[in-house]
């Protein structure tokens, strides 16, 4: 028996309040989000969120859904997407592009398709920054998109961690559309106390808590002259975010802001 999934569809006060729902649904490991209208939006989760709603949604329906009916509503709404010049993200069903790197995402249960603004800077950053040989830790991979990406700059050692299980299923099956060996990434469940060791590069696109709580962590799992990316939080956060870098050998080589998310890029001093 396959898979239910718990379906929101929300009406919003203003449209801009879009930005203040995806940043709400942050921790709540959402599945997956569509805009119906500048208005209405649907939410997949594994779990109904707790009550009570923020204001600014006004009204919401629950229902539950199959599996067969997320594949295809995920079908409708996942296109090819340009990263770059060199890098396409696309799903198994769209031909493959002509760009150097074409990464093939299977759209399912986990965070990352390259659609939402934070994913897409990352790679970017990643692209312009990673030296072929660094080791690469990628902080709530999600699908596994960032890692992907890493084994086709060549990076060297590639760490992935997840406190969802359900992301080691999407990260197996993402490596097989990519051909991809399985063991090329090496996965753990579970929080930074999970890792040990270090890396020449490091991601965390989640979001503005675990990075204020987490930066002396992974400040110290950072090689000198290691670049770190973060992203996941919103310009009202950007500040205390980087007043925070202040406290570690950390220093703010980039950032860009897209849709109101903040993607920075930190070198280890």
């Amino acid at each position: 028996m396959g898979r239910t999934w718990k379906k929101l569809t929300l009406r919003l006060k203003q449209e801009e309040d879009k930005e203040k729902l995806y940043v709400w649904f942050m921790d709540k490991n959402p599945l997956g989000f569509w805009e119906k209208d500048h208005l209405m939006m649907v939410v997949y989760l594994d779990h109904w969120p707790e009550a009570p709603f923020p204001d600014y949604i006004v009204d919401f329906i629950k229902e539950e859904e199959p599996d067969e009916n997320w594949a295809e509503e995920w079908r409708k709404n996942f296109k090819p997407i340009s990263i770059n010049d060199f890098i396409t993200v696309r799903p198994p069903w769209e031909k493959s592009s002509s760009t150097p790197i074409d990464i093939v995402i299977y759209p399912a249960y986990a965070f990352g398709t390259g659609d939402h603004a934070t994913t897409a800077v990352c790679m970017q950053f990643i692209a312009r920054y990673l030296i072929p040989g660094m080791s690469f830790l990628d902080v709530g991979m999600g699908s596994g998109i960032l890692s992907l990406l890493a084994v086709r700059l060549g990076a060297g050692e590639i760490t992935a961690i997840d406190i969802d299980l359900l992301a080691m299923e999407e990260l197996e099956r993402n490596c097989i559309l990519n051909q991809i060996d399985l063991t090329r990434i090496h996965f753990r469940v579970g929080n930074l106390t999970a890792v040990s060791g270090n890396f020449d590069f490091i991601v965390a696109n989640i979001g503005a808590q675990f990075q204020l709580e987490n930066l002396p962590t992974m400040s110290d799992l950072l090689t000198l002259s290691g670049f770190m990316v973060l992203s996941g939080f919103q310009t009202d956060d950007a500040p205390s975010i980087q007043k925070r870098t202040e406290s570690f050998p950390l220093r703010l080589i980039e950032s860009q802001t897209r849709q109101d998310w903040v993607t920075q890029v930190y070198q280890k001093q």
